[in-house]
């Protein structure tokens, strides 16, 4: 007796049918009706056992349970968000609400107004805050999608909190400390690796991130062009897709070179081949945080204060402006996403040559 079927799959006969769960129509095959039904019967089991697991988790879960799942299988695999913002979303929890009140509550407890109490509490800056809120709202968003939980946050308002906002003070190196560190970099009296990182940072107003990311083949014609950024340990355009080409200095020119020949030879040294101009003694990226330190090490030892490396992209800037070059130009170099960024260097000039005005005064 032929089995009787209803559809054909890539030249596979089947017989299908449809049910209705959870108010979405599902298909079911199998190689008669009776066949499709148990395996029906068999979803429908399967899924009330997982059903009756997630509830009582959820009953049971707190807080701190369900965000430690969304860190772990969401937050930090997301292709949405960057490296950067996975560290910064979840440090936001990390320390500004990991054991506290909220985090030992249970989920099926807690509502929008132990929210707004913990966000009241919270004795940090308007940035910090906005952090956590970016935070929780994603997660809540994530709980609401899974069934675990109702609208959690919509109703929760973010308090008046301190703006800890950074000043518009321009910090610049002084001439004679950039005097200073570029003695120390082409005449070093001690070894110091990264010795080249201060000098191209100085000549090309270059980020750090896009420093790192620099190769031999971006740098041909009397010319460095910028085309990626090293951040977080991820490779990508530069910020603002600020891509650029900054012609280069004689003085940096001649400081690539013994740069180059001095790796050349530690790659046959060490036995590694990279087109990247910075890298460890294995040949790997440096890692932003280590050369910070490692900068910090290397002023210690030539007597001068520790400024960030974003000082020499400022002072390379400024320098412009001191120089007469139109704003325009200096946009362009520094690959600022508007001109008005720029023009608050020139400000800053103008600024200064009042007060040097005032100050040559004498009655």
């Amino acid at each position: 007796m032929t089995t009787k079927t209803n559809t054909s799959i890539n030249g596979k006969d089947y017989y299908r049918i449809r049910r209705k769960i959870d108010g979405v129509q599902k298909s079911f095959y199998g190689s008669s009706k009776g066949d499709a039904e148990r395996k029906y019967r068999e979803y429908v089991t399967e899924k009330a056992k997982r059903d009756k697991e997630r509830i009582q988790f959820v009953t049971d879960a707190t807080f701190h349970d369900m965000a430690s799942e969304y860190i772990s299988t969401v937050l930090l695999v997301s292709s949405k968000y960057a490296n950067g913002t996975k560290e910064k979303y979840e440090q936001a929890y990390r320390c500004h609400i990991k054991g506290s009140q909220l985090d030992r509550m249970k989920v099926s407890d807690i509502s929008p107004a132990d929210i707004q109490r913990h966000y009241n509490n919270l004795n940090v800056s308007k940035q910090v805050l906005q952090n956590v809120s970016k935070f929780m709202r994603g997660f809540c968003r994530w709980m609401q999608m899974m069934g675990y939980t109702y609208d959690l946050i919509s109703a929760v308002e973010l308090p008046d909190k301190p703006d800890n906002k950074k000043t518009e003070e321009i910090i610049v190196w002084s001439d004679a400390e950039i005097h200073t560190i570029t003695d120390a970099c082409t005449s070093p009296s001690e070894p110091f690796r990264a010795s080249f990182v201060p000098l191209v940072l100085l000549y090309t107003g270059a980020r750090l991130g896009e420093c790192l990311a620099l190769k031999y083949s971006d740098v041909h014609d009397g010319i460095i062009e910028i085309r990626r950024q090293y951040t977080h340990g991820e490779l990508k355009e530069p910020k603002y897709g600020s891509s650029r080409q900054v012609p280069m200095h004689p003085d940096l020119e001649k400081a690539f070179k013994e740069h180059r020949e001095w790796h050349r030879k530690e790659m046959k040294k060490n036995e590694y081949v990279t087109d990247y101009i910075f890298t460890t003694e294995t040949g790997h990226l440096y890692n932003a945080p280590n050369l910070r330190r490692s900068l910090e090490r290397f002023y210690r030892g030539i007597g001068i204060e520790y400024k960030e490396p974003h000082t020499y992209r400022r002072t390379f800037c400024t320098q412009l402006c001191k120089s007469g070059v139109p704003i325009q130009v200096a946009c362009n170099l520094m690959g600022h996403k508007n001109i008005s960024v720029t023009a608050r260097f020139y400000a800053s000039i103008d600024e200064q040559e009042k007060k040097s005005a005032i100050e040559r005064l004498n009655w």
